[in-house]
């Protein structure tokens, strides 16, 4: 008797010792594919070494529906993540904007409220509810004024931890003189690039020294570069310079009068050259492509539907590198093939994105039939290269390039509307990493969105519906076995004479 009493004694003990630890101590497994419910390396290395004291006020309405009550109760349990890596004070305080003080306070920090419809059981209704957080990391205050299911948490909250701590931002050159796109143009990459760099605009010709700028971007130029401009751009690699190549290579022009396309040759082919990667003068095409409006053919004047359009390739297949680390697919307007050519420079090629299986490859200059019904047999240039990466070793120099800068511009008429976040995603990764700033890479397309199930053939079903039925069955027999082999086993030792239990 006193054996059991004291076993019970000690299992409360434990159980009281557990709770008071789990009020100080916080702690997660995560056995998720993807790594859903822990901090990254980066993130975690961002945090410990933060000095700044911080302090999250996460405004929520209380509640919400189920996927969005899911959704803020996995934010807290990411910053309490934060917290227990954090060796700085980290105060997290949840606020229920439920009266007009607390309102006005949370839209005072910059929270907007959102309208949704919630279904109840017997009607519908609109509400404005509060999802968002304030971060007070020293004496910067930063907000994420409204949190979704495509909103990468971990990133934004490292992005914040980061931003506060770096006193020096990498320096970004935007290449300019040539008619290259402008920033009204691409306001979706250059508020991405804003947040952690800064950024410049370059002309070549008043420029003298470009070793501060830590990458150099040419996106979209239409007119040729100098030999001089040339020579500027190479001497700047020579000392480990970093740049960002996005050409307009191949033209297409979509309207009702011509469907034409052609090559706008700028001088950075011959550079690119050089240095070992080819742009061949052709027009990619792929079954897996976007679509364009029937309005645009003179035989469908009033037609508000689309068509496919292979010369709009949607890629979705990329290297396993940092750079397209994440990504699933980007639509590249009128690109053209990349080819690795041998050169005496010590430039290593490295392939980043390539058209689908399913794909081909039309010589410039060509007219564009929107009436033509493509064949298996048009698709016979399979996994042809669209964007590339050269390095070099030596002096520690890097490109990245693809054939097409359409995929960054918001607008350029006919595409005019929000890119699709993957598009943003390769110019802004790909910067990052050549400013050696490649750690939240990992991060930014790490979401909170539910991986589905893979799919799975018949025969893996039928088996694990068996042995989901099963095993539980099996479980309790055997235990149910085994205690009554242990329990049989005492009641004879019991009847022997002189035994002591």
């Amino acid at each position: 008797m006193k054996k059991e009493i004291g076993h019970i004694l000690y299992i409360t003990l434990g159980i009281v010792a557990v709770n008071v630890l789990s009020v100080f101590l916080f702690l997660r497994l995560d056995f998720t594919a993807n790594e859903r419910y822990s901090l990254s390396p980066v993130s975690k290395q961002m945090v410990r070494t933060n000095t700044l004291p911080v302090t999250v006020d996460f405004y929520v309405t209380q509640n919400l529906p189920q996927e969005l009550n899911k959704l803020a109760q996995e934010f807290i349990y990411l910053l309490k993540e934060y917290k227990s890596f954090s060796r700085a004070n980290f105060t997290i305080n949840t606020i229920f904007p439920d009266d007009d003080l607390k309102s006005q306070k949370a839209i005072a920090a910059g929270i907007q409220p959102m309208l949704i419809e919630i279904s109840e059981r017997d009607f519908e209704k609109v509400q404005n509810i509060y999802l968002g957080a304030s971060f007070l990391i020293g004496n910067k205050r930063y907000t994420i004024p409204f949190i979704n299911n495509r909103t990468p948490l971990e990133y934004e909250i490292t992005c914040l931890l980061k931003l506060a701590a770096d006193t020096v931002k990498p320096h970004i050159g935007l290449i300019q003189g040539h008619r290259e796109a402008i920033l009204g143009e691409m306001p979706q990459l250059i508020n991405e690039l804003s947040q952690l760099t800064d950024i410049s605009l370059v002309d070549l010709n008043r420029y003298n020294d470009l070793n501060h700028f830590n990458v150099l971007c040419i996106i979209a130029p239409k007119d040729t570069f100098s030999l001089r401009e040339r020579k500027m751009l190479d001497d700047y690699l020579s000392r480990g310079g970093r740049l960002f190549i996005a050409l307009n290579h191949a033209v297409g022009q979509l309207n009702r009068n011509q469907n034409t396309g052609f090559i706008n040759a700028t001088g950075i082919e011959d550079f690119l050259e050089e240095k070992g990667l080819k742009i061949r003068y052709d027009f990619v095409i792929d079954n897996n492509c976007g679509s364009i409006p029937l309005n645009l053919h003179k035989n469908y004047p009033y037609s508000g539907g689309a068509i496919s359009f292979p010369y709009l390739p949607v890629i979705t297949h990329f290297s396993k590198h940092t750079i397209t680390h994440g990504l699933k697919a980007i639509l590249l307007p009128f690109a053209s093939s990349i080819r690795q050519v041998k050169t005496n420079t010590t430039y290593i090629f490295t392939p980043l994105a390539t058209t689908s299986s399913i794909a081909g490859r039309q010589q410039a200059p060509l007219f564009f039939d929107l009436n033509k019904q493509w064949m298996r047999r048009d698709f016979n240039k399979p996994r042809s290269i669209v964007a590339a990466l050269l390095t070099n070793e030596d002096n520690h120099s890097a490109i990245v390039a693809i054939t097409d800068a359409d995929f960054l511009l918001n607008d350029i008429g006919l595409y005019t509307h929000p890119l699709s976040p993957d598009n943003v995603n390769f110019a802004v990764n790909s910067i990052e990493w050549l400013a050696d700033n490649s750690g939240l890479i990992a991060l930014r397309n790490k979401f909170t969105t539910f991986r589905s199930l893979e799919p799975t053939d018949a025969y893996v079903r039928a088996f694990l519906k068996y042995l989901n039925f099963l095993l539980p069955l099996v479980i309790v027999i055997s235990v149910a076995a085994i205690r009554f082999r242990i329990k049989r086993r005492q009641r004879i030792n019991r009847m022997r004479p002189g035994y002591i239990d």
